[in-house]
């Protein structure tokens, strides 16, 4: 797995949690995918969304703005991954 820049750290240490994951991008999932998770995490990420009460920040919008963010911070070594399994067919 590939480091993290230090100025990549920097840039999101200087971000709140909240300005990077409890924001209200998408306020509908009505257009995504049902998926199911464990009881205990959807506790807890609905606990974590309602302190948004004020931005009415949606379950959906915070799930996706953690995938957004784990796929910007892993997308090299995600693809990285992926290309070393899968040999081109020709």
């Amino acid at each position: 797995m590939k480091k993290t820049s230090n100025k990549k750290k920097r840039a999101i240490a200087n971000t709140s949690y909240k300005e990077v994951f409890l924001i209200n991008r998408y306020p509908s999932g009505r257009n995504g995918k049902v998926v199911y998770i464990r009881p205990e995490y959807h506790e807890r990420l609905l606990r974590l969304v309602q302190l948004t009460r004020e931005e009415k920040t949606t379950l959906y919008s915070y799930i996706d703005n953690i995938f957004e963010h784990h796929f910007h911070e892993f997308g090299v070594d995600i693809t990285d991954f992926f290309n070393e399994r899968n040999k081109p067919i020709l």
